[in-house]
Formats: structure tokens, sequence, C-alpha cells
């Protein structure tokens, strides 16, 4: 669709100063070249250029650059000059990509016809020709490639049917880029553009504006036909995919000549084309450099630039830029750096950008760069560093206790399942590891340790790994052993409900069990293998019940707890109520248990006992039966001391007199020195 209402004004008003020769203003950048040029092609910077010198049937490719504001002079172009001695056919319609790494061209190779190239420029210099490739190559002379700065979009030319009126005529055909990257087309512009014969397009850094050389028949504002019967240089601006302004003469920059090869610097504040200046069979072809109309300057842009490396060895990375609109997320261009990790990017007016630096099997970096107002700079410098491998720090430890556990930590890629040196792994202290792992992997990691369940996590790597450390919390549960507990009493009928407390003796914890109950209503234990454990049931009028437990997995899952009812004469035997050897002093230890004994008073008060204490066969029966007399003596000095009335107490040695287990070992010796309680009330 052509907007013809939008510019008919500027139209008819750039009309009505006349069109044809004008005033020419243009400096000839190479005043001692005598010989004329053609296909002359800029890179974005403006800073390098090449074309072809024609000197009678000898054409020759020519480079020069740009330093302190002056051209150097023209110096043989090697690669140009040997693909077109390889070919024997002449190669034409330069121009570079958005960096100046890509140079297109027309050229016969290994066809009866002209098609579309690319050389990708590298360390050693320009690389092999690239044929692009269908659809571009259809089989049909094409000619004078020129890629837009997001290579998206490509125009080229295709010679016309010829006919008698016009010879070697050529049309302006365009191709686009797909999601997956690879050219559709062709798409036809409108006949407007294709009036006449067109030549050298050139598309400039905005997107949008179009530059071409076009011989047609023009009309100004009285509508009379205005020609020179030459080239002149057009302006035509893409508002959008499909839709573009009316193609507009260029006024002030046409000469009485053929003007061809328009060019721009993608600052557009430099512009160049080719020209003879004057109508004159004597005057060669040559390059100029003009003021460029206000009118035809293309919209502002922002050359993005730097070098992309990794973040440890600083060498250079060859990584892929991804260009997107950071609100929308579609994707505005794809580049690469070069092989020295260089890049260039443009971008332009009217979007905030997402610029993503990747490569694969590294990490990302993101760039924000919001144009969706004014564009303030020309230029721009950004730096990358991208990394191949990353820090993992494990934190593993007890789930329950949130204690640091070191267990063996073991890495496998996670697809082959093959196990990664251990030398990936460091423990840097109890319970913290540090792991390197590369990107692009999914990693397994199995953490195994005594008295711990196996536990095993994944860690993908595959995704936009944009962070260089990372951390992650391993809890580790316990291994554990069910005991169910079978309380009765003496005669076998269970007593149930009591009171259960477990104490985790390894670490002084209360109530370090999960207590659950089983079909038949029986208290069930789930404790931790290998940790040492104390037990307690108690149940109102009944004797109480205490043990230890050591629960590893050779336990039996079934504990038979017997407690009698309080009634008199019942006797309940304690032997780790201790003293001093041949003292009364009780020792530290025996507290746990007297302290049990004070609860057992106080939970059944209606009861009264005797403190029975006794000793083995060692010494005489009078030394015996008064060590014993003490020592019954302090049991009921701490149980008074702890609140429990002396009414309710009374204390009886019975020396060497009662044992239970022959007086012949020291283990049955220490079951003979024990306390004794008896229920007498």
């Amino acid at each position: 669709m052509f907007y013809k209402e939008i510019i008919t004004g500027l139209w008819l008003l750039l009309a009505a100063a006349g069109l044809g020769a004008q005033d020419f203003t243009g400096q000839d950048i190479f005043p001692a070249l005598q010989t004329p040029v053609k296909y002359p092609a800029l890179t974005p910077d403006g800073k390098y250029m090449i074309f072809l010198a024609v000197d009678g049937a000898t054409v020759s490719a020519c480079e020069s650059r740009l330093e302190n504001g002056v051209w150097s002079a023209p110096a043989p172009m090697d690669y140009i000059n040997r693909l077109m001695a390889q070919t024997g056919y002449e190669a034409g319609g330069f121009s570079f990509n958005h960096d100046g790494t890509t140079l297109y061209f027309h050229a016969k190779i290994e066809t009866g016809y002209f098609d579309i190239f690319s050389a990708r420029k590298t360390r050693e210099g320009w690389g092999a020709p690239q044929r692009l490739g269908k659809p571009v190559s259809a089989g049909a002379d094409l000619f004078s490639p020129t890629v837009s700065s997001d290579n998206k979009t490509l125009f080229v030319l295709r010679a016309k049917p010829s006919n008698k009126r016009e010879e070697a005529c050529k049309e302006l055909l365009l191709f686009e880029k797909n999601r997956d990257g690879e050219w559709e087309g062709p798409k036809y512009l409108p006949g407007e553009f294709n009036t006449g014969c067109q030549e050298t397009p050139f598309f400039c850094a905005d997107n949008t504006m179009l530059l071409f050389s076009s011989r047609r028949e023009d009309v100004n504002k009285e509508g009379k036909k205005v020609s020179d019967g030459d080239y002149n240089l057009y302006f035509a601006r893409r508002i959008d995919e499909n839709n573009w302004f009316y193609p507009v003469y260029a006024e002030g920059v046409n000469t009485e000549s053929d003007d061809l090869s328009p060019m721009l610097n993608s600052a557009g504040d430099y512009f160049l084309f080719t020209s003879k200046a004057k109508k004159s069979k004597k005057l060669p072809q040559k390059i100029y450099t003009a003021p460029l109309p206000a009118e035809i300057k293309p919209a502002r842009t922002l050359a993005l630039s730097g070098a992309v490396t990794d973040l440890y060895s600083r060498q250079p990375v060859e990584a892929k830029i991804n260009v997107q609109d950071a609100v929308t997320s579609v994707t505005k261009g794809a580049f690469f750096t070069t092989d020295e990790g260089r890049y260039a990017i443009i971008l332009t007016k009217g979007a905030f950008y997402k610029i993503d630096f990747s490569k694969e099997n590294y990490s990302h970096t993101f760039y924000y760069k919001d144009l969706s107002g004014a564009v303030e700079q020309w230029e721009e410098t950004f730096d990358a560093a991208l990394f191949a491998d990353v820090n993992l720090e494990l934190n593993i430890y007890d789930n329950e206790l949130f204690y640091p556990v070191s267990p063996t930590v073991l890495l496998f890629d996670s697809l082959t399942l093959q196990p990664l040196e251990p030398s990936r792994i460091v423990n840097v202290s109890a319970g913290k590891y540090h792991c390197r792992l590369d990107i692009g992997r999914i990693y397994k990691i199995r953490v195994e340790s005594e008295n711990f369940k196996p536990y095993e996590t994944c860690f993908d790597l595959r995704t936009d790994v944009v962070y260089s450390n990372f951390e992650k919390s391993l809890e580790l549960q316990a291994a554990r052993k069910t005991l169910a507990l079978n309380i009765t009493n003496a005669e076998g009928v269970s007593i149930l409900p009591v009171t259960v407390e477990v104490t985790n003796l390894d670490r002084d914890e209360g109530n370090a069990s999960l207590l659950s109950y089983d079909e038949n209503s029986r208290p069930v234990l789930s404790l931790r293998t290998n940790d040492a454990y104390e037990l307690n049931v108690t149940k109102k009028g009944f004797t109480y019940f205490n043990t230890g437990l050591n629960f590893d997995t050779a336990r039996p899952e079934t504990l038979d707890v017997i407690m009698d009812s309080l009634t008199a004469q019942i006797k309940m035997v304690f032997d780790n109520i201790t003293f001093e050897t041949n003292s009364a002093e009780l020792n530290a230890e025996s507290f746990a248990e007297l302290n049990r004994i004070v609860k057992f008073m106080n939970d059944n008060p209606d009861i009264r006992i005797e403190i029975a204490a006794h000793t083995d066969d060692v010494g005489s029966n009078e030394h015996n039966f008064r060590l014993s007399n003490k020592r019954a003596a302090s049991v009921v000095n701490f149980l008074t001391e702890n609140t429990i009335a002396q009414e309710r107490l009374q204390s009886k040695g019975y020396g060497e007199l009662q044992p239970v287990a022959p007086n012949d070992s020291a283990e049955n010796r220490a079951k003979n020195r024990r306390v004794e309680i008896r229920i007498v009330e």
C-alpha cells in the first residue's frame, strides 16, 4: 500500500524547485583517480570502502580507509580480484552488513548467471563466498544486494524482460527472513518503485529509508514530464513491513549525469554516491561526498558495539546476540560476534530493547536499552562477559535438627548416568560443599551418609544461565525404625492409655520421637537408628517403666512393657541409683532416676513407700548394714528436698542379706548393689 495522499504536498513542493540539473557541490574523495568507478560500498562506521575501478577492458577491485578525515589512496582489494580472476567474470553490487563483517555481492560462480553471495570476515581475511541459496537463488540474474541492519530484509535487482525500449533494465525485489531465520520471497514492490529502470539500492541503518537510482520519467507541479534521460537518486520510506511511502526524487543531490550507488554511514551524517557531475563523455564516473538534504536524512540510530569475553580467561568468545523487544518479546534481529569476540549492532528508535549475549554451553548476559523515545546518542559501548561453568554451593543438613551433615557427595551426568570426577567437589566446611558444573548439562547429585536415607536431586544447567554462583540446600532425612510398645500389667492385660516420654540422650532432647498409634492402639515410636534414647512409661496407680534404647537395625520391632498395679508389697528395683565407692554420697548419674521417683510420687499422692538399700558381700556384715542404712537415708533426703513429704517415706538398709544373684562375679555383685522401692501403703 502507498500513502500517496500523505506525501502529495511534499512531492509537489520538491517538484516546484524543478527536476534535473543542480548546482553541484559534491567533493571528489579520490581526485587523483582518473578511471571510472563502479559499485562502491561503505562500511556502517564510514571508515572503509571498496569499489571497482574500470580501465578500458580491465576491471579491478580497490579498497580505501578513512584516516584523520582523509581517504587513503586506493589499493588493490585482493579478495575480489582473485575471485574475478578465478571465475572470469566481474563481481559487483557490493554492500556490507550492519557491522561491516559480511560482504554481499553478485557474481557468476559455477553457474551461467549472476547470483547473490556473501563472505564473512575473519582474522585471516575474507572467507569463501557463500551462495545465499533458495529462494534467493532461482536460476536468474540477480544484482546489487543490500541487507537491512537487523539482517531480516534483503533487497536485490533482477533483470526485467528485455524489449526494444528498455534494454538491460532491472527491477527491485525483496526477501524477508521467517522465524526460523530462513529467507522467504521474493516479495514484489508496488509498481511505482519499478517504473523505468532501477539500479544500486541501499537500505539505510534505520530500516525504513531506501535509497536507489532510477531512470524514469517524472512530472513537475504542472504535470509536465521532466526527465534528463539519466539515472537519478530516489528515496522511499517504509512505514511497516508491508507499507511504503511513494518514492521521491532526491532534490538537491542529483546532477546532470548518472547518479548511482548512494551510501550512508550508520549515523546518517556522511553521504556518498557516484556521478560524472556533468554530462560529458570525457569525465569518468567518480565517488563524491555531499551534504544530505534534511528530508532524505534517515531516522537516528544507536550503534552499540563492544567485546564478548570469557569471564575468567578474558579470551574472546564467538557469541550470538539476540535482540528482542523487551515488552513484546518479538525478535528484532539475530547477530554474531567476530572470531575476535567483537560486535557492532544497530538499534533503531521505537522499542525498549533486551539484548541477549550467549553461546552454546555458555551463560547468558542481558543488556537493556530504552529507545522508545528519542535516540540521544549515536554510539554506545557494552562489553559482555560469559562463562562456561558455575559454582554450585551445597548446604547439607539434618531436616529435623538443622545440624550440618558431612556426607559423601557424588555427581553424575543425568543423561548418561556416568559419574563425574571427584575433583569437581570440594568440602569447604561441615555440611558445605562447592561443585564446579559445566553449563549445558543436567546433573544428578547423590548424597550418602550413615544413618540417613540416600538423597538424590537434579540440577539443570541447560536453561538460560545468568549467574555464576548458585546455592542449594539439601535436607537429609534420618534413617528410622519403628518400635511398637506392648504395654500390659503382670497378667498380660493392656493398661492403655499411658504417658510415654522419650529422650534422645545423644542430643539431650525430649520428645525426640514421632509418636503415633497402630491399629491396636499401641503407641509406636519412630526412632533414629544408632541414636541412644531413654524411654519412660507412666500411669497413675501403676509402677513406672524406664529403660534405655540403642536403636540399631537389629532391635526387635515390638517392646513389651510390664507395669504392676500399685499394691502393698510391690517392689521396684533401681540399679541406676549408685553411690561413690564405700560411701552414701549419691553419684550425679543417679539424679535422673531420683527425679523420676519424685514425679512418680507426685503422680500417685496416696502411696507411702519404703526405700530399701542393698550391698554386695564385700566387707563385714555390720559395715554393709550401716552403709546400706546410710544410702537409703540419702535417697530419702533427696526426695524430701524435692517436695516429697517425710511422712510418706521410710528408709531401711538390708546390707548383704537379700542378694538377687550369687556374689561370685563382678557382674553379679553389681546386681546386688541396688536400691528398691516397696509400696507399704
